[in-house]
Formats: C-alpha cells, structure tokens, sequence
C-alpha cells in the first residue's frame, strides 16, 4: 500500500515443496545431491474441493510479491479484489492478477481505494491478504477478523508491541484462520535444518548463532513521487500520514513502522527463537542513524534525513536445555557485504542457511562422522563438492579480488599456519532445494488451514509472531538508554 511496485522476478523453476514431502531424489551431475518434490502442500487441500475467494490488501512491492508467490500455486484461490489507496499502484497489480494469476481469477478483479468500502461490497471475500505499513496491519486484521474472515498479514505484526499484542487478541476473539508471513517457518530447507539437523543433535550444544542483512545505500535510498501522482490530503490522513514523502518512506518513520530492523531483521531473528523453540533472556542493541541524517552526500547534495536507525547490532542471550546460547544479528543499510544468512554454531558442527541457495552449508567439526546421516533414499545430508568457505573472498561474488596469497617476501619461507589452528571442517549439504518463491508455501500453508477451517495447520501462528515482534522491537529500548534488557516471561504474554 506504500511503496512503488517492482517487477515480478523470472524463474524457470516451477515445483512446490511442501513440509509433508520436500524430500524426493534428483540427481544433479559434478555436484551434490539435492533433494526436490512433486507433490504441492495444496493438493493435500484440493480434497476439500473448495477454492478461496481472496483479496489483497496493499499493493506495494511486498504485495505484488505475494501475488507473484501465489500464482505458483495451482489451485485453491480465486482473486476477486485489491485494494490501495494509491491508484499508481493498485491498478497495475489487478492487471498483473488478471494476465499472471489468470488460472486464479475468473471474472474482473474489483480495485477499491479503502478496506472498510471492500468488505462491505464484496462479502463473499473469505481470505484478505495485508501487505500495508505496518502501522495498519493491527486495525485491518481487527477489521478483517471482525468481518469473518481469514487473515494472512505480512510481518512485522505491527510497528508497536500494543499493536502486535491487539492482533493476538482479535485473533483469540474471531474465529477467522491468521497466519503471519514469516514465511521461512514454511521453507523445507528451514524445516530439514530444524526438524533434522538442529533438533537430532548433530551440531551438538550449540553456543552461538550469527544473522546478518546488509544492503548498501543504492538498496536502501529513499523513494521519490512520481510526478502528477500525489494521493490526496485527505486520504492521507485518514489512514495517518502526514504527507506523501512518509508514504513512499513509512519504514524509517516509527509512527509507521520500525526501521530495517524490523523490515529485515525480524525474518532472522525470528529464527532464533522458532529453531530453538524459546525466548532470549536478555538483550543488548547499538546503532543509530550512521548515514540519513540529512548532511551532505558525498556526491554534493543533502542525504535524506531518516528517523530511525539505518545501522543496529544485537546480542541477544538464550537459555536452552542444553545451555546458554548467544545470538548476534546486524542489519547494516550503508554495505552490502556478504548479503543476507544466519549461522548456526555448535561443537559438533555449524550449519549456514539463507533464502539464498548461496548459504546451504553443515560442517562437521574433526571428530564427528556424519556419513550414516547421508544413506538411504531420505539422506539427513548430502557430501558437499566444496570446501569449508569461512573466508568471505571463497564465497561467489561478481567482483574480481584474487585470493589472498600467504606472504612470500624474498628469502622468506612462506607462513605457516598457527599450531593452534583448528582443522578444517568437513563440508555437508542440507538436501533440499526450493524451486518456488520463498512465499509460496506460506501462502499454500495459509491457503490449506483456510479450506480446511483448521488454525492448527499454520506454520506461523499469532502467538508465535508477537513473541518475535518483542524480541526485534525491545531493540529500540536499548537503543534509547543503553542499557542492557532483561526480558520478564509477562513480555511475551497476551
């Protein structure tokens, strides 16, 4: 509902993966053995024999995604509505839903500015996607609940922890099915290296965990207006802006969402706390406004000036059963460097793991055997061509920077290694590959709880998400006092 509309991406992969059966054989020649599926989570729904009706809520680029994402999909939704409050960008996703979703659509798709106008002409609406700012995620799920309906809204719940805490209880007030898009709790790479991996011990105590989204300034500059195309005051402000440049930029405003923290962090985050199934402890952030602070740019004219932090780091402290675990996590708007993952690190092995294909990596510490874990037609990993890359130069890249080379000064010998160098670790594979969009199989989880009226199915429940949404948002305490936070079990209570 907020940001301009980016093009659909392209791909020539084309099968689902579901949580009930990502793990089929393919073979792939000279590499290792990824494993892929045939059947779609939604076929498992197709028994219901009922099609959705469905309307998106929010036609920035986070909605034009999950529309992309649902169009892999091959049944069980019909979309009949979108609405925006900005025509720039509602009217060229109902023409993308009507010619790239046209398997999903049957008549005209309806374009409405407001919500309240869309639910009260368009009853037979069942499920309403949300993809607006995150300041309007807590009332349109309220409303969209309170109307009958299932609600799938993109994360962060909300930009406040109140909010966050009102979308639990009108969750627990309507019966209506509401999934939260973090949609990793529904990739099959996830899950394996949860379910199979993690949960079976064989990283052992795991001591620590790492999670970094870098973006550079190009990625992260802010949005202009297209000329001629300023929605009304009025409009504005009936859903709270002040003006058209803090909607096209809402995310750096905290009265309407919570900074990249929250827009990129909270998916990693997250993972902290589903992987291991618990809460931190405890909690210190630094960072602050390092480049939008309206100074001038190094180009010679004045950088947009942001409210809230483009740089923040976190340590948080888990406990357990095995122990204590630490967790840093870094979203940096001023580099790109080595992208986005997280890092999983325990005595007996480390895993690496992002949406990316790049990060798929489980390393065997010296001692550890994990061969048995490769046999069979469902092998738990799969031995990996490649070495151990530690080193961000080992890792693809599309600049050219040489290897370093050990020193070789005249009549020196070259360096040796440290004696107190570990060894290498033994390089594994996780054995799933996602040949859909990252949404997809969220959407079909949300999409086969709604058909089947069953909230228990949803890999991303309500309760789960506020305890996620506390966990990124006490962030900005820290930030404000510099102090360390220490959680009590009422921050995660409802």
């Amino acid at each position: 509902m907020s940001t301009e509309i980016t093009p659909p991406q392209t791909t020539g992969l084309s099968r689902f993966m579901d949580r009930r059966s990502f793990i089929r054989t393919s073979a792939v020649s000279g590499a290792g053995l990824y494993l892929a599926t045939s059947k779609s989570a939604i076929a498992q729904g197709e028994k219901a024999g009922r099609t959705i009706k469905c309307a998106l809520v929010g036609c920035g680029a986070q909605g034009d995604r999950l529309r992309v994402a649902a169009s892999k999909i091959p049944s069980g939704i019909e979309w009949v509505a979108v609405c925006d409050i900005w025509k720039y960008n509602r009217s060229p996703v109902a023409r993308r839903m009507a010619y790239e979703n046209k398997h999903q659509v049957s008549g005209p798709v309806a374009e409405y500015e407001t919500i309240e106008e869309m639910l009260d002409k368009q009853p037979e609406i069942e499920a309403v996607f949300i993809a607006t700012p995150d300041h309007l995620h807590a009332p349109f799920s309220r409303l969209a609940l309170s109307k009958g309906k299932s609600v799938y809204c993109e994360k962060m719940m909300s930009n406040t922890i109140e909010g966050a805490r009102d979308m639990v209880k009108a969750g627990r007030e309507f019966n209506g099915i509401f999934q939260i898009g973090h949609q990793r709790h529904s990739n099959p790479r996830y899950i394996h290296l949860r379910e199979k991996i993690i949960k079976k011990g064989l990283l052992g105590q795991v001591t620590h965990c790492y999670g970094q989204w870098n973006r550079g300034v190009s990625a992260s500059k802010p949005l202009g207006i297209p000329k001629n195309q300023e929605i009304p005051t009025e409009m504005l402000a009936k859903y709270g802006f002040d003006n058209m440049e803090q909607f096209r930029n809402w995310r750096w405003f905290a009265k309407y969402g919570g900074g990249p923290i929250s827009d990129l962090g909270a998916h990693q985050i997250d993972m902290f706390n589903w992987m291991y199934e618990t809460t931190p402890v405890s909690l210190f952030a630094t960072g602050g406004v390092d480049y939008y602070d309206g100074t001038m740019g190094p180009d010679g004219t004045p950088k947009a000036k942001f409210e809230l932090p483009d740089n923040v780091m976190c340590l948080y402290e888990y406990k357990t059963a095995q122990g204590t675990m630490r967790a840093y996590y870094q979203v940096l708007t001023t580099t790109g460097s080595q992208g986005y993952y997280e890092k999983h690190m325990g005595v007996s092995g480390s895993a690496i793991i992002s949406e990316s294909p790049t990060y798929n990596q489980v390393y065997a510490e010296p001692s550890n055997d994990w061969s048995e874990y490769a046999t069979g037609d469902d092998p738990i990993l799969v031995k990996s061509p490649d070495s151990v890359k530690n080193k961000f130069w080992e890792h693809p890249r599309n600049w050219a920077k040489p290897a370093p080379k050990s020193y070789n000064v005249t009549g020196v010998a070259k360096a040796v290694a440290d004696a107190r160098e570990s060894k290498a670790l033994d390089p594994w594979e996780i054995p799933v590959i996602l040949d859909v969009y990252p949404h997809t199989p969220h959407v079909a989880n949300f999409i086969e709880s709604v058909q089947q009226k069953d909230p228990k199915k949803l890999t991303c429940n309500v309760m789960d998400s506020f305890k996620s949404c506390v966990t990124v948002l006490k962030a900005y305490e820290c930030l404000k006092n510099g102090q360390k936070y220490n959680f009590t079990q009422a921050d995660f209570e409802v």
